[in-house]
């Protein structure tokens, strides 16, 4: 995406909300190149890179939510592509008091280590990460966050990448991805020096997903026995509100459910990222 960030109006896309919901549309996914710095582009001070979600100086994320969760209906509102850096405990308020807000955020982090983070010019720090995960799922009971990282990044050390490595080890993320840095012809990156070598980037590749992959199993192991509310995509999958479509796990379904409608299942079983019903 180029340019600048340009809001839609609430009122335009809450009544394309209400349209959707209408027609039997149960869940609303809300995406942007940055969803958090919605209506800061409207913002007459203050509204910088770094700047947080704060009702004090004017219109923003919080007010599109509780507009949304105005709409009559049952459904789920999903809050994709946040900036950890727009991060405020206003807005982790008011996704705990907002029943149609999923319990579920996707918050690209990229890195931990503060290195490369100042490299990747992601506008944050190691501290202010770890601080927000753990404020996150503090102030929403049963939060799912999904994060993606990026290794092999020019310049990445040996111990740089160990840093990343064990946070997600500590972290445990409920979804993750990782890619591997690719150069980009034209790109700042790919004019930087320390690139990392083919070989390097899948080895560091395979061992995160190998850490994540640990993480994924011992949760699904703990939902079996539990009763959860779906979302019926197919007759035979469903998604949790921890599972955004397409890029999460998946609900499979032992006897088939009618689909775009809720349920409630018992979790019999699972796999490395999905659930048995």
């Amino acid at each position: 995406m180029r340019g600048k960030h340009r809001s839609r109006t609430i009122e335009s896309i809450r009544r394309e909300a209400e349209q959707l919901v209408s027609e039997g549309v149960k869940e609303l996914l809300l995406i942007s190149q940055d969803t958090t710095y919605f209506g800061m582009d409207r913002w007459t001070e203050g509204r910088g890179p770094r700047a947080q979600v704060t009702s004090a100086r004017g219109e923003n994320l919080i007010d599109l939510l509780e507009a949304l969760s105005s709409v009559k209906g049952d459904f789920w509102i999903r809050l994709l592509y946040t900036h950890p850096a727009h991060w405020s405990d206003e807005l982790i308020s008011a996704i705990a008091r907002l029943p149609k807000v999923a319990r579920y955020v996707d918050m690209p982090l990229q890195h931990v280590e503060e290195g490369m983070l100042k490299d990747m010019r992601r506008e944050t720090s190691e501290a202010h990460l770890r601080d927000l995960v753990s404020r996150l799922r503090a102030g929403i009971p049963g939060l799912a966050i999904r994060t993606t990282f990026i290794v092999g990044f020019p310049g990445e050390t040996d111990a740089q990448f160990d840093t990343l490595l064990g946070f997600i080890q500590s972290a445990k993320f409920d979804r993750m991805g990782v890619f591997t840095y690719s150069q980009e012809s034209g790109s700042r990156a790919s004019k930087m020096e320390g690139q990392i070598s083919a070989s390097t980037k899948k080895s560091r590749y395979r061992k995160a997903m190998a850490a994540q992959q640990k993480v994924a199993t011992e949760r699904a192991a703990s939902f079996v026995g539990k009763k959860l509310r779906v979302l019926v995509d197919t007759p035979e999958t469903a998604r949790t509100e921890a599972d955004a479509p397409d890029v999460d796990g998946k609900v499979l379904l032992q006897k088939p459910l009618t689909p775009g409608e809720f349920a409630e299942v018992t979790i019999t079983g699972h796999k490395i990222y999905d659930l048995i019903a």
